[in-house]
C-alpha cells in the first residue's frame, strides 16, 4: 500500500520509499521532513483538485504532491 491508497483519517506506518520513484532532491527532502521507515503517517485529506494529500507526520502538517505519495510504501496501523 502505498501514501495515495490510504484513506482520509487513516493512520499508517512508513514501511519504505521507492527511490526508483523520486528524483534525489525530493527523496532529501522526505528525509528532512521525517519520512524515515517507522514512522506514523495520518492522513488528513486527499485534494485531487489541487493534485496533494495532506499527511500529519510527527505533529507536521504536510503537504505532498500525489506522485510523491505513490513512492510512500506503508502498512496500516489500528488507531
Amino acid at each position: 500500500m502505498t501514501l495515495l491508497d490510504l484513506n482520509e483519517g487513516e493512520t499508517a506506518e512508513i514501511v519504505s520509499i521507492n527511490l526508483d520513484q523520486l528524483p534525489k532532491p525530493m527523496i532529501t527532502e522526505l528525509l528532512e521532513l521525517g519520512f524515515f521507515p517507522g514512522a506514523q503517517i495520518v492522513l488528513k485529506t486527499k485534494s485531487k483538485y489541487l493534485g496533494k494529500l495532506i499527511c500529519l507526520l510527527g505533529g507536521t502538517t504536510i503537504g505532498l504532491r500525489m506522485k510523491d505519495g505513490e513512492a510512500i510504501l506503508l502498512k496500516t496501523t489500528k488507531q
